[in-house]
């Protein structure tokens, strides 16, 4: 029987005299373990799989297969938790294959400046998520206390005649949608300005679908922040103070992480 033709997974690449611990770890194939190519003072941590699984035109099938999509993601990210023990890492997109670990040395030594550079940029710092998700309920409570002629408006309706009440009633509606709207947005840039401050880095991202963020709630703020890990306590009690100063107007502010810095590997001055 023909022994099936094994490629190569890179996930990451660290320092190379560094080296997290492997033990208990498992691949995107989980046939293998988890190991490591080093070359001209660079470590890829790498995984071995089977290309007539990982090969481009399985992965074209594979990844809209959402089981095997989330599986090959979690493995994914076991290895980039593992090696945010290091002390910079350049994270690589899921199923980064080479057909060999030649091809993975020939990589590092095509990229190696631009490697290299990132690692300095990112060395002693982790990457964080804040999101800031909207109650529309509790906002339009708190549009309503912020603006007294809104509220005054509410009232007016209430004792209005059938015909004039409909009316008067879209009008109050959208009215509160748009104060609801200026409020959140307003507290979202706040929270951000705050943030940026606190942070080496800050990017802006697209709010995602209640679906993709499994979270109840419109987003109103996806930001990736660049920590100093020396700062990480302080970051994180800056975003409960800014969560408590706005949960009373229906807006929860979120924190999660250390993540690998996939938002900070490209030089801000390169970034589109």
């Amino acid at each position: 029987m023909t022994e099936p033709e094994l490629g190569c997974c890179v996930y990451c690449v660290v320092q190379g005299g560094e080296r997290p611990s492997f033990e208990g770890l498992e691949g995107v194939d989980p046939r293998f373990g988890v190991d490591a190519v080093t070359y001209g003072g660079l470590t890829a941590l790498v995984s071995r799989v089977r290309l007539d699984e990982f090969g481009a035109e399985a992965l074209k099938r594979h990844l809209e297969d959402l089981e095997w999509l989330e599986r090959a993601a979690r493995a994914h990210d076991a290895v980039l938790a593992r090696a945010l023990d290091c002390d910079a890492v350049v994270p690589l997109r899921l199923c980064t294959i080479f057909t060999d670990e030649a091809h993975v040395r020939e990589m590092i030594e095509r990229e190696r400046e631009l490697l290299l550079d990132a690692l300095g940029r990112l060395r002693g710092r982790s990457e964080w998520s804040v999101k800031v998700l909207a109650d529309p309920r509790g906002l339009e409570a708190a549009a309503r206390e912020h603006s007294p002629a809104l509220a005054a408006t509410s009232a007016e309706t209430e004792g209005a005649s059938p015909g004039r009440s409909f009316f008067a009633r879209k009008q109050l509606d959208r009215a509160l949608r748009d104060e609801a709207r200026a409020l959140a947005e307003a507290a979202a840039e706040e929270v951000h300005i705050r943030l940026e401050q606190a942070a080496a880095g800050a990017k802006l991202l697209p709010p995602q679908h209640p679906d993709l963020s499994g979270r109840s709630g419109s987003m109103v703020l996806n930001g990736a922040y660049l920590v100093e890990r020396s700062r990480a306590e302080q970051f994180a009690a800056i975003v409960g103070e800014l969560h408590e100063r706005h949960r009373r107007m229906g807006l929860a502010v979120e924190l999660s992480g250390p993540w690998a810095p996939y938002n900070f590997v490209t030089p801000p001055e390169a970034q589109p």
